[in-house]
């Protein structure tokens, strides 16, 4: 029993096994998000096949019964004669058709290719959209992952403020007892170790809603994370919108929808030409099911055939459509310089962000150090009863906050490089991360 005890339990650490940022990039793959997006593009794809369909003969089969309520009869004139010969018959009451039809679109006015270049850029614009989708997600990600570890920081610069806190209370203690500090001081330590209780629960709380989060994001269990973001040195401004113009997947998407305007003009402009077609077809007729006929006409009635048909007006509503599909495109276009400029200054935003970040840093950095300082000197005076529990407290709740300050700084950089990565496309992000 101890051996299965030692196996469940070497599971049980298996399954909680912290995972890195890589990682839970690659379990995102497992979105419901993503796999909805997935059979989207399926689906597009399927659109193209169909199309491309239209450019095959059709064959189709046709099977007709009717029973007529009166006997088909000709009533014939002659010359000469005083009037109408007696209704002779042509029919009978019961006629069936039976016809195996081939027919193929010889000229549909550049339609059907204009129908199969649309279906294939909507295909392509749904997998651009997937992929656009994937770097919204890990964006998603990196942010929760850097405010994970960012708030593991502030817990650990909490804990620490607790035994500090709890160090300054038993001293208190001692104080009090051989009444060298009043009960008030000593009070108002104890407050203040509860108050950091409370702020130790209120983060380990939010670390579970982060991880919750995760879970979420991934669709499947987070149970911890572990190392930090890791990637490659930025490349300058410049170099970045070079990269996002060609490897951003929603400017491509963007493009992509421009030539499906293309392809609508060009649907709508067919309209101008005639269409032209073949037929043939097997067709026989007959009085019964067995289709061998009635005894009155041949029951084959097989044929071949072309039709050319070609609307001379409409109230030129083809012509309107045409310019519909034009003034369409011209606005995917402004709209596709309107993006182009929309992502090079996030791009030039997001490195003033990142300049502004490093700045506060190193200000953080400068803040813990000299809140270190004032926190050893408050705990001495306080030793030798020359500062308050007050001042003792707070100086060592000011290093804590100044210290998770730091901690936070640090992923929120850690978060903007991956932000700046991600703006120049999934391809730039995943090399730079070495996946």
């Amino acid at each position: 029993m101890r051996r299965y005890g030692i196996v469940w339990l070497l599971l049980g650490l298996g399954a909680l096994q912290a995972e890195s940022y890589r990682e839970l990039i690659g379990r995102l793959e497992n979105s419901p998000l993503l796999k909805s997006a997935a059979l989207m593009k399926e689906a597009a794809g399927e659109k193209v096949l169909a199309a491309e369909g239209k450019n095959l003969p059709m064959l189709d089969l046709y099977l007709q019964g009717a029973w007529l309520k009166d006997t088909p009869t000709m009533t014939l004139h002659f010359p000469g004669l005083p009037g109408p010969t007696a209704p002779v018959p042509m029919g009978k009451t019961r006629q069936f058709v039976g016809e195996l039809r081939l027919s193929y679109p010889l000229f549909t006015g550049f339609a059907v290719t204009a129908q199969i270049d649309r279906s294939r850029w909507e295909a392509e614009r749904a997998r651009l959209k997937t992929m656009d989708l994937k770097r919204n997600l890990i964006l998603q990600l990196t942010q929760l992952y850097g405010t994970v570890r960012a708030t593991r920081k502030v817990l650990a610069a909490q804990e620490e403020a607790k035994k500090a806190m709890l160090s300054a209370l038993e001293k208190a203690k001692g104080l009090y007892k051989n009444g060298l500090l009043p009960p008030a001081d000593l009070y108002n330590i104890q407050a203040k170790v509860y108050e950091v209780e409370a702020r130790l629960a209120q983060t380990r709380s939010r670390i579970s809603q982060l991880m919750n989060r995760l879970t979420y994001l991934t669709g499947s269990p987070v149970a911890s994370i572990s190392g930090g973001i890791t990637l490659q040195s930025l490349p300058s401004p410049g170099r970045l919108k070079e990269q996002a113009d060609s490897k951003r997947s929603d400017l491509k998407a963007l493009q992509a929808a421009l030539k499906v305007d293309e392809a609508m003009i060009r649907l709508a402009e067919s309209r101008y030409y005639p269409t032209v077609g073949v037929a043939a077809g097997l067709k026989r007729h007959g009085d019964t099911p067995a289709l061998n006929g009635d005894g009155f006409t041949n029951a084959d009635q097989s044929y071949m055939g072309v039709n050319l048909s070609w609307n001379l007006f409409n109230g030129q509503s083809d012509r309107h459509n045409a310019e519909a599909a034009r003034y369409k495109q011209l606005a995917s276009a402004a709209q596709l310089l309107d993006y182009r400029r929309r992502v090079a200054t996030e791009i030039d935003n997001a490195y003033l962000d990142l300049r502004t970040l490093n700045a506060k840093l190193h200000s953080a950095q400068m803040q813990v150090k000299a809140q270190a300082e004032y926190c050893r000197l408050t705990r001495g005076r306080f030793d030798n009863q020359l500062a308050g529990a007050d001042e003792l407290s707070r100086s060592i709740a000011d290093l804590a906050n100044a210290k998770a300050r730091v901690g936070a700084l640090e992923e929120q950089i850690r978060i903007q490089r991956a932000k700046i990565w991600l703006l120049s496309g999934v391809e730039n992000f995943e090399k730079a991360l070495g996946r």
